[in-house]
């Protein structure tokens, strides 16, 4: 799976209360490689103003969203940059829908999935690209709104549905499953409560967070049965982040005092405290993360094998950076721009 979390985040409402408290354990980390990050900015096509980079296909291509303007008849395009070439998958076309869309992630085959939003009241609708274009995924009966939020390289996407429950909306976790086009799956065996798929690993194991009256805790679901991932001592909230090869990483919330936001549960399930993690982003398969880091300047991030800290990318007095995306392939990416008054750059980053 290839994600990040520039997707945007499902709201939930409220449900019953539960959640099972573990202890954070101890972790033999990997050296990290002592890295030279060298940056490249992609190129926009004529008449972009933005861009970034929202997820990584693992072997040098990068997918994102590339901005005309909020005025603009173009507005914002799921766009892919792949063996020095281009792809604008455009946005939706469909006039209910605004001509935006949001980027979640993108698989080997070049497989873009996100949402586009309504004009009408802003809801999300589910999309994945095909055949040159963005085309609309399926929902369940009586549905008001979808998101895509992963997809991994046998083509499954998962994501939620979201039905009407009085005024507001309850998300249902559901699968795309590729070897069933056309369809979409509720995922059976998850929690009794609403929740979102918010990632989904190689093997088909799909991240899920289960929102308990206003609490998220993450779930591991596969073949139909879901297992919940411990929370440190004192945790009460998570926000999952991303899941690649047996390991899933979040942002936890505490009942008091901060010990420690950023979270890898390793392949034992057991969570670990990301040293000196804030806010972590992404992770690839041999556990390299990025984020931002505790620096109370909040222009440093990080790169992380599994919970060591490795090197450290800051603002320059020029130019300002953001990273959300660590890939397969070992680059890492996001966005930077000019200081002052730049505008966001789709950017990679590679170690020399």
């Amino acid at each position: 799976m290839r994600r990040t979390h520039g997707s945007a985040r499902v709201l939930f409402s409220a449900a019953l209360m539960a959640s099972l408290v573990g202890a954070v354990a101890p972790t033999a980390a990997a050296e990290p490689r002592a890295c030279a990050w060298t940056p490249a900015i992609l190129p926009l096509p004529a008449g972009a103003l933005t861009g970034d980079v929202a997820a990584a296909d693992g072997s040098g291509g990068y997918a994102g969203t590339i901005s005309y303007g909020a005025n603009s008849a173009q507005g914002g395009r799921a766009v892919l940059w792949k063996n020095g070439e281009f792809t604008d998958y455009g946005n939706l076309d469909d006039p209910e829908y605004q001509n935006w869309v949001n980027v979640a992630g993108v698989n080997d085959a070049g497989t873009v999935v996100g949402a586009a939003y309504r004009e009408a009241d802003g809801l999300p609708g589910a999309v994945r690209s095909r055949n040159g274009k963005l085309e609309r995924l399926p929902e369940l009966p009586d549905a008001y709104a979808s998101t895509a939020e992963g997809v991994n390289d046998h083509g499954d996407i998962v994501g939620a549905v979201g039905t009407a429950d009085g005024d507001a909306l309850y998300w249902h976790p559901v699968i795309w499953p590729a070897d069933k086009p056309g369809t979409v799956v509720e995922l059976t065996g998850s929690p009794d409560t609403e929740a979102i798929a918010t990632g989904i690993d190689q093997d088909g194991t799909v991240l899920v967070e289960a929102d308990f009256d206003g609490n998220r805790v993450p779930y591991l679901w596969k073949n139909g049965e879901a297992r919940q991932l411990p929370l440190p001592d004192g945790a009460y909230d998570v926000i999952t982040r991303g899941i690649s090869n047996g390991r899933v990483i979040g942002q936890v919330s505490y009942d008091s005092g901060d010990d420690g936001r950023s979270v890898l549960w390793d392949r034992d399930g057991q969570p670990r405290v990301v040293e000196r993690g804030e806010d972590v982003r992404g992770i690839n398969r041999d556990g390299q993360i990025v984020g931002r880091t505790d620096d109370p300047s909040w222009h440093e991030f990080g790169v992380w094998q599994l919970t060591t800290p490795g090197s450290t990318l800051s603002y320059a007095p020029d130019r300002g950076l953001e990273l959300t995306v660590s890939s397969d392939d070992g680059t890492i990416a996001g966005q930077s721009w000019k200081i002052p008054g730049g505008r966001d750059e789709p950017t990679v980053w590679t170690c020399r």
